[in-house]
């Protein structure tokens, strides 16, 4: 019989206490996926390996774990799952502006979002909550 290794989850609220970052910024960096998180209903848990590789990119000893010079493209139902919004509310922000996007054909599944401009969303999203 073979054991399989069960491996420490941790809250947000525990690593936050363990490296000194708020939760705020903590969520921010799971959502633009600099942490590697799990979710396990609306919990929000880091594994043992996000953790440790989270911990050498702060000491700056890991190798960048995605190559940012490809460009990645999100569907709206993607980001919609990303974010915790109804596709409805991504189609919302895409055509107001607050989020870019481009359309590749008509129709609603038809919306890309480029990677970094869901990044400055967050972040733009993560001031405004701050400042409120």
């Amino acid at each position: 019989m073979i054991k399989e290794k069960k491996e420490k989850l941790y809250t947000i609220s525990q690593l936050s206490e363990f490296t000194g970052i708020s939760e705020h910024e903590l969520i921010r960096m799971v959502l633009l996926k600099k942490i590697h998180a799990v979710r396990l209903g609306k919990s929000i848990r880091i594994t043992e390996d996000g953790l440790e590789r989270f911990l050498e990119n702060l000491s700056g000893k890991a190798i960048p774990e995605y190559d940012f010079t490809v460009p990645v493209f999100y569907t709206a139902e993607q980001v919609s799952r990303i974010l915790q919004l109804s596709v409805d509310n991504i189609w919302l922000l895409l055509k107001s502006g607050k989020l870019k996007g481009f359309k590749i054909r008509e129709g609603k599944s038809s919306w890309r979002i480029p990677a970094k401009n869901l990044d400055d969303f967050i972040v733009s999203r993560s001031k405004e909550d701050a400042i409120k």
